[in-house]
């Protein structure tokens, strides 16, 4: 008996994680609309995103049941992001999308903090390469 609520403990767990996973796509999706990246930018963006999602959901079917898959984990994994869409997005798309704007409006405020630092190095090895950019004088010291 306690395999089969085993079973259905591993099930529930994979749906919440399900949920999760629908959590956090959904929370990427409006940060990325909301930040209107180039097409460059949203290629990396997509790869970490898909790496991020990749490492939650082994961390958490290793977690709930040492790793197993099963046909059952993967429809409930299935299921629980198609709960998060149909009956959760709409719940907590006004909090998401707070949540999206506070860290878009963060990374903005890094990005131009880091800049300034950023354009004054590169201004300084500018001006140093330019200093040294003349004539290397003779073997005897003469131009």
């Amino acid at each position: 008996m306690s395999g089969l609520f085993a079973q259905v403990q591993a099930f529930v767990y994979t749906l919440i994680l399900g949920i999760l996973a629908g959590l956090i796509f959904h929370y990427y999706q409006l940060s990325v609309r909301l930040a209107g990246l180039g097409k460059y930018s949203l290629y990396i963006l997509d790869f970490i995103i898909w790496i991020v999602m990749i490492l939650v959901v082994f961390v958490g079917m290793l977690w709930i049941n040492g790793g197993e898959m099963r046909v059952y984990v993967l429809i409930s994994l299935f299921m629980g992001i198609l709960i998060y869409y149909y009956s959760l997005a709409k719940r907590l798309n006004r909090y998401i999308n707070k949540a999206a704007r506070i860290t878009v409006y963060l990374f903005s405020l890094l990005g131009k903090a880091m800049k300034k630092p950023i354009i004054v190095v590169i201004n300084i090895r500018l001006n140093i390469f330019k200093r040294n950019k003349g004539v290397p004088p003779d073997d005897d010291g003469n131009v």
